[in-house]
């Protein structure tokens, strides 16, 4: 049953939030591929895994379309997004007066549909309670660098509406 009460208003985190956290979001994705997302071991014998390891394991394994899947909406689709959203806020925050970008907020309304970093996450972190009681399981700085780049995603996400025309109208008050 509705009671057509007002939830939530407009950016708590004020009307750059969704500039600083896709720009946070878009630092962050750097460290993740690079850097160790989890390592795993028993008898001595360790693998370290990265961002990547798993994408690549299921495309030698043939399971091409798998793969590709979770690279687009695990990787390339959240970092596109992330961009999209950066370019959309960063013009009002320099001053510059550019008139509205249609293409990329149909663009980034699409796309927030399809980048899914936190079933990523979700996914990683199911697999390795279950790896947890067969092997020795590390989670390494590749993957908080990823969960916090999700995070950021969200919030920025949260922060942007993609109805409007004008991400400086989207980011202050309700439509």
């Amino acid at each position: 049953m509705r009671c057509d009460a007002v939830l939530a208003r407009g950016a708590r985190a004020g009307t750059d939030s969704a500039l600083v956290f896709s720009v946070t979001g878009l630092a962050l994705a750097l460290p993740a591929v690079m850097l160790p997302f989890v390592s795993a071991g028993k008898l001595g014998a360790e693998r370290i895994s990265f961002l990547f390891t798993g994408v690549r394991t299921l495309w030698d394994s043939g399971m091409t379309s798998l793969a590709v899947l979770v690279f687009l909406c695990g990787v390339l689709l959240p970092l596109t997004l992330l961009a999209t959203l950066a370019v959309l806020h960063a013009p009002s925050r320099l001053g510059w007066q550019i008139s509205g970008f249609p293409l990329l907020h149909w663009a980034g309304h699409v796309l927030e549909h399809w980048a899914i970093p936190e079933v990523q996450v979700l996914a990683v972190l199911v697999a390795l309670l279950r790896l947890g009681s067969v092997v020795n399981v590390t989670i390494g700085p590749g993957f908080w660098c990823y969960c916090a780049m999700a995070f950021s995603l969200l919030v920025a996400q949260r922060s942007s509406n993609f109805n409007s025309t004008a991400p400086a109208a989207a980011a202050g008050s309700p439509p």
